[in-house]
């Protein structure tokens, strides 16, 4: 299997390819220690079996009233230019199938041209953690496959393929704070009030081609970002007043700068791992039906959050 391989070091630190936010000025007022804990299984799905685990998965996106979830435009659209739907997730010989076609379908009263398939955790995550993805990549330009956690104002793209095909993946980190915002032009429009994105960034690997495990570790001083094992971007939260990364997890209290896209403590967050259509992309001969498939999705804690459910 293809690996990624590198010559000297690459890794795509905070300031990343693209500008970012001005980091913020901060007090700490007392010392801040590394977490000494392993890494364990609290959450995961190996997709055996023959139906997806609706105990585990909603297949769409649950933003509507609590006694209706799946009762919204966007529930089931999202921003993207086909229906989700439960016929389009489907679970054989071990893996998840998350199929994208080109189908006319109607939705809340607007007409798509194609469907497609997402799976986004019923359980809530509250504290730092591990994301894991086992999968391989859908084929073409006219496909926008992502791994991420979101919730309230925290967003992590462990990997998006945003309609360049499946060679160049970005990986970002947003925050969504809208009243809180210093540029208001960004809340009303929609945007992120804060993010810190790595640009596109290409491996010279094609990940349609067989199946890369991408992963982040959440942790309370850096996001660290993993294609099959090797770390191929780090954000830190704190750095010194010149600048510098902060990359011990043991902070000494003091004045430091501090990275505005970096998620809040505690928030809840759900997994989601979905294959959506571009809808400005027009490709010359794209591919349907084409599939992400997923080997397996697991998440690990060091400190694990009371009232998770069985991962068995």
């Amino acid at each position: 299997m293809p690996r990624l391989i590198f010559i000297g070091v690459f890794i795509l630190c905070a300031i990343g390819v693209k500008a970012q936010a001005k980091k913020v000025k901060v007090t700490l007022d007392q010392d801040i220690s590394c977490v000494s804990q392993k890494y364990q299984l609290v959450f995961h799905d190996e997709f055996e079996g023959n139906k997806l685990d609706t105990d585990k998965w909603y297949t769409y996106y649950p933003v509507g009233p609590q006694t209706k979830l799946d009762s919204c435009s966007f529930c089931r659209t999202h921003t993207s230019a086909n229906i989700y739907r439960d016929e389009n997730c489907e679970v054989k010989d071990g893996k998840l199938m998350l199929k994208s076609d080109k189908e006319k379908g109607e939705w809340f009263g607007s007409s798509y041209d194609y469907t497609s398939g997402l799976v986004y955790s019923k359980q809530v995550f509250n504290t730092y953690g591990k994301y894991e993805i086992r999968c391989k990549l859908p084929k073409g330009k006219q496909q926008w496959p992502a791994f991420w956690i979101f919730g309230w104002n925290t967003e992590i793209d462990i990997f998006e393929f945003i309609c360049r095909g499946p060679n160049k993946p970005e990986f970002s980190i947003h925050n969504w704070i809208s009243s809180d915002c210093p540029d208001k032009k960004k809340g009303k429009s929609g945007a992120p009030c804060y993010s810190s994105q790595s640009g596109i960034v290409d491996f010279g690997i094609d990940f349609s081609a067989d199946f890369h495990t991408f992963s982040v570790e959440y942790e309370p001083h850096m996001i660290k970002f993993y294609i099959d094992d090797v770390m191929i971007r780090y954000v830190p939260k704190y750095y010194d007043l010149k600048g510098r990364p902060i990359n011990s997890c043991n902070i000494k209290k003091g004045e430091y700068l501090m990275e505005p896209s970096f998620p809040y403590y505690g928030e809840p967050v759900q997994v989601i791992a979905n294959q959506s259509i571009c809808k400005k992309h027009k490709e010359k001969k794209p591919v349907f039906p084409n599939f992400m498939e997923v080997d397996f999705i697991r998440v690990y804690q060091k400190e694990i959050q009371e009232g998770l459910k069985s991962i068995h």
